[in-house]
């Protein structure tokens, strides 16, 4: 069962946040929230080991699975098809795109299967960068998902992603969740609600959480967090949370 336990700080040239425990475990779909700055892509990066923990320490079990950070932007790769864009390891200082143990035949299958997911044909023959946003987008996320790493930290996966693309993408977030750690940043609060099971809340310095969702999207942490007013309106059962002002 895949775990992930973290104590201390994140941060690059200085501590976001101190004296942080959090311990994240499959079976859960966590999401991160935070307006802009506020340290989601910081922490989501700390807890792949993309980049060093700022001070502490970061435990993952089992020890030696694999871990996926997608960027939240799809890269330019001029001259690269689709396909081949799918199946690359690329990594930066910044930016790591693709992750995975590849097995030929089988990931393309897996990868092939979950475009198809999306219900939007992806052309993985054409370039690239001729693809839209969104369409490259799904290349990423479909392949993060093909690699069957056992923990995911999605960057704001569904920033380019049109609404039917992703409700889709929570579906299949919501079944992968029982075999893997998966976490997500995102900006949309009622999705958040609608989608995940519990939450962290970053902004204005403070660190809440992890939690349950219904107890992070709560109006007044809400609003010290992001610095705007919002009114909570139930809808089936789901909270929409509706921002009317700034503080």
């Amino acid at each position: 069962m895949p775990e992930v336990v973290f104590r201390g700080s994140i941060g690059y040239s200085f501590p976001l946040y101190r004296n942080l425990h959090i311990e994240l475990r499959s079976g859960y779909l966590y999401c991160v929230l935070g307006p802009n700055g506020s340290g989601k892509s910081t922490l989501l990066k700390t807890l792949s080991g993309s980049i060093p923990v700022f001070e502490g320490s970061l435990e993952k079990i089992p020890t030696d699975s694999a871990s996926t950070y997608l960027p939240p932007d799809p890269p330019e790769l001029p001259g690269m098809r689709g396909g081949d864009a799918a199946l690359s390891f690329l990594a930066t200082n910044e930016k790591r795109l693709l992750y995975g143990n590849w097995r030929s035949e089988q990931s393309l299958e897996r990868l092939a299967r979950y475009i198809e997911e999306f219900s939007s044909p992806v052309d993985l023959e054409k370039n690239f960068n001729e693809l839209s946003t969104g369409e490259r987008m799904k290349i990423l996320l479909a392949s993060a998902l093909a690699s069957e790493a056992d923990f995911l930290f999605l960057d704001e996966p569904s920033g380019h992603l049109d609404v039917r693309s992703r409700i889709l993408l929570y579906r299949i977030l919501k079944r992968e969740k029982g075999s893997r750690l998966i976490v997500l940043s995102m900006h949309e609060l009622s999705e958040a609600s609608s989608a995940c099971d519990k939450g962290i809340l970053l902004g204005a310095g403070n660190f809440y959480g992890p939690s349950d969702i219904g107890s992070i999207l709560n109006e007044d942490l809400l609003s010290l967090a992001y610095g705007a007013r919002f009114k909570k309106v139930l809808i089936d059962g789901k909270p929409l949370l509706v921002p009317y002002d700034i503080l």
